[in-house]
């Protein structure tokens, strides 16, 4: 070789000698977890606002006069023997004869059966029957009373575990029969042939699942008053509580006007205050009367959960309710159903007047005014006034004059008005004694309705151009009766367009500004409607401010405050706030929604609004802001059971990740650093939108079953960046929740180790005997999921299932200390290079143990329902946990051989993970909403995973065959005339050589499979291509020996 040829050579062989740079593209951390574990801290927030940000308890305490008693009612033998945990029992207090008449099982009075709901008391009732039975003994002596019982399901969880509600339903058929029983020996007076159900919570549902049963008589109820009961379901945690909503809904759907058209349906639910059922939630399509306790007429807060049930205002209103259902001759509940529903809703929904109702009596059609009282003109728009100590009949008369655009409506802002029939409308007016009087006047008050205020409030709005036109009245009077006691009555009267206004609220993103409505509202003015266009989503939350300013100096002693009530039209909603001067009032409202808008409504139903009732002795200014903070209490409330779906899919991603990674390195990469290279909300997110888009095509619609993503489209519930929102927050959630765990392992695997010891070895002859036990369990793991099974079968899957978590976690623990023990043995020269292999276990495992340990949280409440049977020696009706039992405890046996390592040496990864990702899209598009899918999903990851550890072939008998046909064709290609190479030529040539080889290996390769080859270098953990998990194509061109990828 020349020096020239030499020269050329070395460059060459400089740069073959080089080391080659790694391609760490796919190691690189992604935004993506940035912004996961940004919108968690956000969420984070949410749940602080949610618990925070709430308005006090503003309920009233009930307290029984005399110590309450539960008394026993005899059910037959069959009964009790089908139902040995239930009972039924009669409310009552104190002793004496009348606890004696209830233990004799002597009823004359009006039944009415209280069901508790998800782990109530049958303690519960206490409140709703001490108050009837106050109140019957200062009405009528007790003559007319209620009976109130009440079922004892020994407190199940029956929101969480559906296995126990068809058999509360059966016992409820039966209490209902016997309480009807009681009465049928009655002597003298009506015998009741209906109960009153009032049922709390899953109660409600109950009360409503009762009528479904085929020989129960629907005509034996009447009324069914439900609270804070889901209607829809807050979570669906198993297929028996899908199945025992679908069959209501489909029997309350077609039996509406049918067989149960004469039941009265009533739901109330307790507002923001109640965590657990957002009031969303309790609405009902077959309800006569759906409201929220903070929109009740005197009861205007909103309850929690278990309040609601004791509320004093509530339960006054309830009361009186079914009171004044109380026929005059029967001395039962009305049969009459419109009755029914109008005292409801006059008690719930619009209430004029009084405490009691009476249709004939309520509000007179006409009054015959006194003409000697004393009678005013108001000639003012704006005007106040006032009433001390009334020893006469007054009347302010407010002439119509529709010729004024200004004077077209007036409103009425009564303070203290204690009369039930205060306005009127008169079409002609006299001269008495040289003042203008009004001889009769036609009542309009039915027209007015009481507000939320301290003390007695009432308002009305009243179209004075169609009181004109239709009516021909020329006046409105204002009576103030005599020996009124200080009253106020704000008059105000103008044109609509001035006080109506229409804003369209600002983008979230302008959060840190406040945008002004109203500069400053008018002198004098009483009342502004601001409609807030542009909320129509259930996230949406806005602050409304209406700061008091220039007031001028009251002479009452008393101060008069202002009112802001949010209006949600399209449900029986409202909050409420006072404005006043001083620290103690916001003089702010939240406008967000407690109810989605219903599908289609945008064109038909109005807008929310806030009505303002303002002092008239300020102005104000009027201001919105968007709450980022109240947003994201808004998505808790609405969106927080679709985390739990979102989390696992995202770890079903990670493993499919991991699998890709073995398939291309034969390494398992972390399941943290896979998590913050990999995952993507895109590769579940885009394609599960498609599929639902395909299944909800005409075809395939009648076939598979209803997708839970247009489930969430039907509640009005999804919008645009719903699904990559909470894809977002569970990739952040799986980030701590993972760093939790290894933290969990590393400070506490050492304490549950010892644990565990130390229990084995009270059940066996000694501690060593105990540790090889333990050790065998491990080593041998087809024992230890033989043992988990028979667990299973013998209690229930849930107890196997947390007993394997257990297991998993301390394997991870001990496979950990292992790999810790060869760092320190190779730092002490103990131990030449590590064994990376345990690492590889360790991070296969860990991402199954999530899986696992999110399997076994969502079959806790199984275990809690097994649990409770205990005492009583009673199987589960049904155990939907033992399934998932049996399928991961069998995996297990496969998965921890191998020393709990997976097998590199298997092909087909790929596949694998693209099967993964199948399932992690089926639980984005099925679910989501109903969450028992989930186990099923998780536990098909578990069949997937173990099979392809058992049957997939080794890919060593392919890699031989290639190297054999690599080395034919390079004895092929090389000259018969070639020179034999020399020691200095062969090192010369060595990369050369190899570069030959790599360019066989891809022809070989190529010949397998012509024209497209499957990358295992090239093809990094981020996914199909740019974002999946497809193999890169490859085109391999035989004349370059080079590769193409398009």
């Amino acid at each position: 070789m020349t020096e020239n040829e030499e020269e050329e050579e070395r460059p060459a062989e400089a740069e073959a000698e080089a080391p080659p740079v790694p391609d760490n593209e796919q190691d690189k951390v992604k935004p993506v977890v940035f912004i996961g574990l940004f919108i968690t801290a956000l969420l984070g927030l949410g749940i602080y606002d949610v618990f925070q940000n709430v308005e006090p308890n503003g309920c009233s305490m009930t307290y029984m006069y005399e110590y309450p008693k539960y008394i026993n009612m005899k059910l037959p033998e069959e009964v009790n023997k089908t139902f040995p945990k239930y009972r039924l029992l009669a409310y009552g207090e104190g002793e004496g004869k009348n606890i004696d008449k209830l233990k004799a099982e002597k009823f004359d009075g009006i039944p009415v059966l209280f069901i508790p709901g998800n782990a109530g008391s049958h303690k519960q009732v206490r409140s709703l029957a001490s108050v009837a039975l106050r109140k019957a003994i200062e009405d009528s002596e007790y003559k007319i009373h209620f009976d109130y019982f009440t079922v004892d399901f020994g407190e199940e969880y029956s929101a969480l575990y559906g296995g126990v509600l068809q058999n509360q339903v059966q016992f409820v058929s039966h209490s209902i029969e016997k309480i009807l029983q009681l009465y049928r020996g009655r002597k003298g007076g009506q015998v009741p042939t209906s109960v009153v159900l009032v049922g709390h919570s899953l109660g409600g549902l109950i009360a409503k699942a009762v009528l479904t049963e085929p020989s129960f008589s629907p005509s034996v109820v009447q009324v069914i008053i439900t609270l804070a009961t889901p209607h829809t379901p807050v979570v669906l945690m198993d297929k028996q509580t899908h199945d025992f909503y679908a069959k209501i809904d489909t029997f309350w759907a077609m039996g509406r006007a049918g067989s149960i058209s004469h039941v009265t349906l009533v739901s109330i639910a307790g507002g923001l205050r109640d965590r657990q059922v957002r009031a969303g939630l309790t609405q009902d399509s077959q309800a006569d009367v759906n409201i929220n306790s903070n929109a009740a007429a005197s009861v205007w807060v909103s309850t929690d959960h278990q309040c609601i049930v004791w509320c004093k205002q509530l339960v006054l209103t309830i009361n009186r309710a079914l009171f004044d259902m109380i026929g005059p001759i029967t001395k039962q509940i009305t049969i009459d159903k419109k009755l029914r529903k109008d005292i409801f809703q006059y008690h719930l929904v619009h209430r004029s007047g009084g405490k009691d109702y009476d249709a004939d009596n309520l509000h007179p059609a006409t009054m015959v005014f006194d003409k000697n009282g004393y009678w005013s003109d108001i000639l003012k728009r704006q005007f106040t006034f006032s009433k001390g100590n009334v020893t006469c009949n007054h009347y302010s008369m407010i002439k119509i004059a529709i010729d004024d655009p200004r004077q077209r409506f007036l409103t009425l802002d009564a303070v203290r008005m204690s009369a039930d029939d205060w306005v009127f409308g008169c079409k002609e007016t006299k001269v008495h004694k040289n003042t203008r009087v009004c001889e009769v006047g036609e009542n309009l008050s039915s027209k007015s309705s009481i507000i939320p205020s301290k003390g007695k409030r009432k308002v009305i709005h009243l179209d004075l151009l169609e009181m004109k036109q239709k009516f021909g009245y020329t006046h409105i009077v204002v009576h103030t009766p005599v020996y009124t006691e200080d009253t106020r009555v704000n008059i105000d009267v103008y044109n609509p367009r001035e006080r109506r206004v229409t804003y369209a609220v600002p983008k979230w993103i302008n959060f840190w500004r406040q945008f002004t409505v109203v500069e400053k509202t008018v002198a004098g003015a009483v009342f502004y409607n601001l409609s807030l266009t542009g909320i129509d989503n259930p996230w949406q939350a806005y602050v409304v401010t209406a700061e008091p300013s220039q007031c001028s100096a009251q002479a009452e002693e008393k101060p008069h405050y202002g009112l802001a009530r949010f209006i949600t039209p399209w449900a029986n909603d409202a909050t409420q706030s006072l404005l006043g001067q001083g620290a103690n009032f916001t003089n702010s409202i939240t406008a967000k929604l407690q109810t989605s808008r219903p599908p289609g409504s945008n064109d038909t139903t109005e807008t929310p609004q806030i009505h303002f009732f303002l002092d008239p002795a300020c102005t104000y200014s009027i201001k919105v802001f968007p709450s980022i903070p109240q947003m994201m209490g808004q998505m808790i409330r609405f969106y927080a059971p679709l985390l739990l779906p979102c989390m696992a899919a995202v770890i079903i991603l990670i493993l499919a990740f991991q699998m890709r990674r073995i398939e291309s390195s034969q390494y398992c990469q972390s399941t943290l650093l896979t998590l913050m290279t990999a995952v993507s909300p895109v590769n579940v997110v885009l394609p599960s939108r498609m599929v639902a888009y395909i299944l909800a095509l005409g075809p395939l619609a009648a076939i598979i079953p209803k997708n839970d993503i247009q489930i969430l489209q039907e509640l009005s519930l999804d919008f645009g960046v719903l699904p990559i929102m909470m894809f977002f927050a569970g990739i952040g959630t799986v980030f701590l929740l993972t760093c939790l765990a290894w933290g969990t392992i590393l400070l506490c695997g050492s304490l549950a180790h010892k644990a565990v010891m130390r229990w084995a070895a009270t059940v066996t002859p000694h501690q060593v005997v105990a540790e090889v036990a333990v050790d065998a369990l491990s080593r041998f793991p087809a024992i230890l999921g033989c043992v988990l099974i028979a667990i299973g079968f013998a209690t229930c899957g849930s107890l196997a299932l947390c007993l394997g978590c257990l297991c998993y976690f301390l394997k991870l623990f001990q496979m950990y200390q292992e790999y810790l023990e060869g760092l320190v043995k190779r730092a002490v020269g103990l131990r030449d290079e590590d064994d990376p292999s345990i690492l590889l276990g360790v991070n296969f495992q860990f991402t199954l143990a999530l899986l696992w340990l999110m399997v076994t949280m969502l079959n806790l409440p199984t275990l809690l329902s097994w649990n409770q049977n205990l005492p009583h020696s009673l199987p589960l009706p049904a155990d939907p946990s033992l399934i998932h039992a049996v399928i991961l405890c069998g995996s297990l046996s496969v998965l921890w051989q191998n020393e709990s390592k997976p097998k590199v040496e298997k092909k087909y990864f790929s596949v694998l993970a693209i099967i993964l990702q199948g399932l992690a899209i089926f639980i984005a598009t099925f679910a989501m909403v109903t969450i028992y899918r989930l186990s099923f999903a998780i536990s098909a990851v578990f069949v997937v995973v173990t099979t392809h550890q058992l049957v997939s072939p080794n890919r060593e008998e392919e890699e031989q065959e290639m190297e054999e046909e690599v080395e034919a064709t390079s004895t092929i290609e090389t000259p018969a005339d070639e020179h034999p190479m020399t020691a200095e030529s062969a090192s010369d040539s060595e990369y050369e050589e190899e570069d030959k080889l790599n360019i066989s290996k891809a022809k070989v390769m190529a010949a397998h499979k012509p024209g497209v080859i499957k990358s295992a270098s090239d093809v990094t953990d981020t996914g199909f291509g740019s974002e999946g998990l497809d193999n890169d194509a490859e085109d391999i061109s035989e004349d370059s020996g080079k590769e193409e990828v398009f």
